[in-house]
């Protein structure tokens, strides 16, 4: 005891549970009101934050939202009653800005979630839902881990509240689950 290093099962579980305690619960609840009110929803997100929102798009068409990754050749043009859900750590690619600004500009609503309220994403957005991993100190991941494992967390939870808010039971997702397996 005492001197044992802490096993990174524990340390992980240690931080998600800080970041939960401390993520604001109004902030999912205006999250999942926007995806309830849009037309259709559009994700996007890079490099591992981006396979987090794709994880919420999942989500999304098993709950019967008309849901788009942004990139895929299949996704169609944004438009007004849209919505386009971000997630990035930092707030400022230029990529994810680019989106931003595309969405804006054809009436769509904007939601970022992002660890820093003030970044230049969460500035453009109508929607900002902020994850503060930094409040917990420096993280015992590597790199962005704390954040993008906390986005999954964060993004369930709203769809915890969507399935609420839809009135959608297991079953009914489950019927929407692929089944070209």
């Amino acid at each position: 005891m005492g001197s044992r290093p802490l096993h990174p099962l524990d340390a992980i579980y240690d931080e998600l549970t800080d970041i939960a305690r401390a993520l604001p619960r109004d902030q999912a609840d205006a999250l999942a009101t926007a995806v309830k009110d849009a037309r259709r929803v559009f994700v996007g997100g890079m490099g591992r934050s981006g396979l987090m929102v794709r994880a919420f798009a999942m989500r999304l068409m098993q709950l019967g939202v008309t849901v788009y990754v942004v990139g895929e050749t299949t996704t169609p043009s944004i438009a007004k009653g849209d919505l386009l859900v971000v997630g990035s750590r930092f707030g400022r690619s230029g990529s994810l800005s680019h989106y931003v600004e595309i969405a804006r500009r054809e009436g769509a609503r904007v939601a970022v979630v992002t660890m820093d309220p003030a970044t230049p994403l969460a500035e453009m957005a109508d929607i900002v839902a902020t994850i503060p991993v930094a409040e917990g100190g420096p993280s015992r991941q590597p790199m962005g881990t704390l954040f993008e494992q906390s986005l999954l967390v964060y993004l369930d939870a709203v769809v915890l509240l969507l399935k609420r808010l839809l009135r959608k039971t297991e079953d009914a997702m489950k019927k929407r689950h692929t089944n070209l397996e």
